[in-house]
């Protein structure tokens, strides 16, 4: 009985894979298949791309191409997926700007929500909130205090108007009223370089780009926005615990395809990539970079990515951010 369970168990681990190779048997892909990036190489974005790529193609059998088209915010690649034909031969990792947040700032020339399939998404990053390792501030309540004391508040710097790092940072004005002098910058390496130089005396910033410069002790994680403490960084806590239930927020990317692509090749896709995601090896990369790992596929997946929408719209509105 114990053998017999033990293959049963074997086999629906291995299930995924077989489906999606049954697949692969059939019509699709007869060809290559693109992976459009809307980033340029070398971020998290294009690295999760690479990791499907090369997993992809050992399972379907046709090489898997990443095409990296930045610019505009995310913009011109998401478009370009967008106008794609819809015949499982073009794909778009994406991440949560184009999606979720500039269409509420701008005008786009697609449909967020309704111009592509969700198929994958394997984690979600919380932001840090940092200070320069020299700063006497060691916690939220340190930082509040600061601010109420001191004329214009302290400097709150983000990565740029309109990112998760300046909308997270309007959420923590609004949550406990404070005054804040905001310092918007052109991307996370600029404004981590001021940071560590102390001419920032907040900054909220993903874990992917800040947890590395935390590490190294060259600047100190106060909060975390995720729903639980990093495993990474257990003595920081969570907005949450320090006053602000409304704080909760991440940075993400994941895997879509254009809106009317076959259901089985979707269904085929999900099922490769969460199996890999799955993997030992995969789930430690993911922890080391202090991300929650989520595993969403299909309609559950859709459902988070409309929350996202409708709670990066609200603290738009609220705040009244424009580029």
């Amino acid at each position: 009985m114990m053998l017999r369970r033990r293959s049963l168990l074997a086999a629906a681990s291995f299930w995924p894979l077989l489906s999606a190779r049954a697949v692969a048997l059939g019509r699709w892909p007869a060809r290559p298949v693109r992976i459009i990036v809307p980033a340029p190489p070398g971020g998290g974005t294009d690295t999760l791309a690479r990791l499907f790529a090369q997993e992809f193609q050992g399972v379907f059998g046709q090489p898997f191409v990443v095409e990296n088209r930045a610019g505009g915010g995310g913009v011109i690649g998401t478009e370009a997926a967008a106008r794609a034909a819809p015949d499982g031969y073009t794909l778009i990792v994406n991440f949560s700007g184009p999606i979720t947040i500039l269409p509420h700032l701008q005008a786009v020339p697609y449909d967020p929500l309704r111009g592509f399939v969700p198929i994958y998404l394997p984690a979600v990053t919380p932001l840090l909130l940092v200070v320069p390792a020299n700063s006497p501030l060691r916690s939220v309540s340190e930082a509040l205090q600061a601010a109420r004391a001191r004329q214009g508040g302290l400097n709150l710097c983000n990565i740029g108007v309109g990112s998760p790092s300046h909308l997270v940072g309007e959420m923590f004005v609004r949550a406990f009223g404070v005054p804040m002098t905001g310092i918007p910058h052109r991307g996370s390496a600029p404004a981590l370089h001021d940071a560590v130089a102390g001419h920032c005396d907040l900054l909220f910033d993903s874990a992917t780009s800040s947890l590395a410069l935390v590490r190294e002790g060259k600047l100190r994680a106060i909060a975390t926005t995720g729903r639980q403490r990093m495993l990474t960084l257990p003595q920081v806590p969570t907005m949450i615990e320090a006053g602000a239930p409304g704080i909760e927020a991440g940075t993400w990317s994941a895997l879509f395809a254009p809106v009317g692509t076959a259901q089985d090749v979707v269904a085929a896709q999900a099922e490769a990539a969460s199996a890999f995601m799955r993997s030992g090896a995969q789930r430690e990369r993911f922890r080391l970079l202090g991300s929650d790992f989520v595993d969403l596929t299909g309609e559950a997946l859709a459902q988070f990515i409309a929350a996202e929408s409708a709670r990066w719209r609200e603290v738009i509105r609220a705040a009244d951010i424009r580029l």
